[in-house]
């Protein structure tokens, strides 16, 4: 048992000792939805050139290995596979984010879960309570850094690391003693130079996602081996929230409300394929659009005000799926924005696109005052038209329904598979709790390089 007291410990103890019936019913059902829409995204995005140089490498280098990378026909070790797997999980903008600055940690949970529960043969019940759990630590860490905000940072990669270790020593049933040990060992595994916006290819910012995951992955295997880390991470001087905030006292905070205020009932899935500061303005002009029948000509100047964190973000990233001007410029000669508009360089190599681009004034403005993360999803837009009209809105995020999502997870998946073969897949992730042995589902996610007929 762990000789330690404090947060980190109880945090442990808390992790180990909480089965999958004692989780809100409705926290549960969050999580099969969680699965579902990230590994509804990870198909398509296995073959974008944000993963495609590390799937490449990794044929080369190996090792072989019994672990499945996610969209392709290739297995190799467990620590490759994660690394894979993470990089895969954000290699688009289409994983979810969160109401209030605790989300992005699907894409390092879920992806930890699929690679340990086939490495384990775990049951759907089991992987489910790991990524729930795993989860929710992932969320708390993240939510306390972004809160404090004491450094430019990934919040998403280096407290979804912690996130990581805890669903991965769940599936590997270490004890609360081994998974503290897991956690000091996380901890120093964890990386998220916000300096990865300043990379085009948006291939550095899905890495940060894949080391999150392998670095969690291999902690648990670690610590499952007896090796140590420091105890009380959380807490201690140039320990974890020492080293990423300043604040050693911020590590109390992860364990308030533990087991009663559950942090996975603020996800927000995404409708689009791009940022999280992009959800709202592209959903309000797209209904600006639909609404007065706008088309690309009429559109003199493009105004949005966004929190500040959120400026330097979809300004500094020239990644068309985050680059806010060129997001706008799509919906607007398009008249929508699906993972195709993104990711193909022809729909921004047209004539009209770039008559677009040249014509159109876009202003991105920050709002004054300190950036707050909930502020994220609130959003105002103005569009000026040649004529003079003004055309505005102001208005917070819109939650996807059930619907909706599924509408996402088919085409999404569709991009790579046969209908048939989506809708096998879709009742799969669906019951995923009922599922004996996972392996079986994950090695399915291997998928052929060819389209769908």
């Amino acid at each position: 048992m762990t000789n330690s007291t404090g947060p980190t410990s109880a945090l442990c103890r808390w992790t180990c000792s909480t089965q999958y019936d004692d989780l809100p019913a409705e926290i549960r059902k969050e999580t099969v939805t969680l699965i579902y829409d990230q590994v509804g995204g990870m198909i398509p995005s296995a073959v974008l050139p944000s993963c495609q140089p590390l799937i490449s490498l990794l044929s080369k280098i190996g090792p072989a290995g019994s672990c499945s990378i996610v969209g392709h026909p290739l297995r190799t070790s467990v620590t490759s596979a994660a690394l894979a797997n993470g990089t895969i999980a954000h290699g688009d903008e289409v994983d979810a984010t969160g109401q209030q600055g605790t989300g992005h940690y699907a894409a390092v949970t879920v992806a930890a879960g699929l690679t340990v529960g086939q490495y384990v043969s775990a049951s759907g019940r089991d992987l489910c309570r790991a990524v729930t759990i795993g989860s929710e630590v992932a969320a708390r860490f993240q939510s306390i850094l972004s809160h404090h905000g004491t450094r430019n940072q990934f919040v998403a990669s280096v407290g979804a690391t912690m996130g990581a270790a805890v669903t991965s020593g769940l599936l590997l049933n270490l004890d609360a003693d081994r998974m503290e040990h897991a956690l000091g060992l996380a901890a120093a595994c964890a990386c998220g130079l916000a300096s990865a916006h300043l990379e085009e290819l948006h291939q550095t910012k899905s890495l940060n996602r894949g080391k999150a995951v392998e670095g969690g992955v291999l902690a648990a295997l670690l610590a499952q081996e007896g090796y140590h880390g420091p105890r009380e991470i959380m807490t201690v001087e140039n320990g974890f929230f020492d080293a990423y905030l300043g604040l050693p006292k911020a590590g109390y905070e992860v364990v308030e409300g533990l087991g009663e205020n559950y942090l996975m009932r603020q996800i927000a899935y995404k409708r689009f394929p791009v940022g999280g500061p992009n959800q709202t303005p592209l959903y309000a002009f797209l209904q600006l659009i639909r609404t007065h029948k706008l088309v690309a000509d009429d559109i003199e100047q493009i105004e949005v005000s966004v929190s500040r964190g959120a400026f330097q973000t979809v300004m500094t990233n020239k990644h068309p799926s985050v680059h806010m001007p060129i997001i706008l410029s799509l919906a607007a000669v398009y008249g929508d924005l699906n993972f195709t508009h993104i990711h193909e360089p022809r729909y921004r190599d047209t004539p009209e696109f770039r008559a677009f681009q040249e014509r159109v004034r876009i202003f991105i403005i920050p709002r004054p005052g300190p950036s707050v993360a909930a502020e994220r999803l609130q959003m105002g837009i103005i569009v000026r038209k040649r004529n003079g009209e003004k055309l505005s809105q102001n208005i917070r995020y819109p939650l996807m329904s059930s619907a909706e999502i599924e509408q996402k997870f088919r085409y999404l998946v569709g991009l790579r598979l046969a209908p048939d073969a989506v809708a096998a897949l879709e009742q799969k992730l669906l019951a995923i709790e009922s599922e004996k042995n996972v392996a079986s589902l994950v090695s399915e996610l291997e998928i052929p390089y060819s389209a769908p007929k």
